[in-house]
């Protein structure tokens, strides 16, 4: 199987399992993802993606994709409409927090990919590498969205022009990592956090992923808006009641009783 999936206390961990060829993506992988994902939303209330093998993604798979070209030139809009956007699109709109465990490289499309996910634990050995420019790309799967956000246009122009390795360390400071750690504890390392916060408020967390994105792209305004109203929708909730009674109590709250 292209994707590997498995439950343990509420954690969903999702295996990119491709190790040949450094699991870079074909359809059936972009298909395996965003089911594992969808299936994690009823399952699990935190998951973690990770690669099998020394990578975590090595982007998209040329041999396959050589293989859907046209005799008269490539057909990559519709290969990205159909293979790439789709596994993006199902991590940033997952509907529970998702953490990456970058194993190895994750480059190209790779790199999308963890860039989607809330948060980032890297292995010392691991890097991110757009190397969309090698072939003569932009960068796709999200990367040209989410890079600048992370880290600010000059940068992320930079690493998106040169095509270069960031190693874990330079990928920590500049805040696309919050831990590195050796090799054989990343995923053990994000399994922690993803268990903190398998007890929190999920419905919350899934507001606060999107909400932190989308502000950075549109005005103070529209964001004080649309604040407003998640506001007021999850201040219905019982989770909310539980947080606030908790508060006054001076005790821990019990979220997953309450969702």
């Amino acid at each position: 199987m292209s994707v590997e999936y498995t439950v343990e206390d509420d954690v969903a961990v999702v295996t990119l399992n491709r190790p040949q060829v450094f699991n870079s993506i074909d359809q059936a992988l972009s298909d395996g993802l965003s089911s594992a994902l969808a299936r994690a939303a009823g399952e699990a209330r935190a998951a973690v993606i990770t690669g099998s093998g020394k990578a975590f993604c090595a982007g998209a798979d040329l041999v396959d994709l050589l293989g859907d070209y046209e005799a008269d030139g490539p057909q990559l809009e519709n290969v990205i409409s159909e293979r790439f956007n789709p596994a993006v699109e199902a991590i940033f709109g997952a509907q529970l927090p998702v953490i990456a465990a970058v194993n190895g490289a994750a480059a190209g499309a790779g790199m999308g990919l963890a860039l989607a996910c809330d948060i980032r634990v890297m292995a010392e050995t691991a890097f991110f590498m757009s190397a969309f420019i090698n072939v003569a790309l932009v960068p796709d799967t999200g990367t040209a969205w989410f890079l600048p956000q992370m880290i600010g246009v000059s940068r992320a122009m930079e690493i998106a022009m040169t095509g270069r390795r960031v190693p874990a360390d330079e990928a920590l400071a500049l805040g696309l990592a919050v831990e590195v750690v050796p090799g054989d504890r990343v995923l053990a390392s994000a399994l922690e956090r993803a268990a903190r916060l398998a007890d929190g408020p999920r419905h919350a967390y899934v507001e606060t992923r999107h909400i932190v994105h989308l502000a950075a792209a549109e005005s103070l305004a529209a964001t004080l808006s649309r604040e407003a109203v998640i506001q007021g929708r999850l201040g219905s909730r019982p989770a909310h009641r539980e947080g606030m009674a908790a508060f006054v109590e001076k005790r821990a709250p019990d979220f997953r009783s309450m969702e």
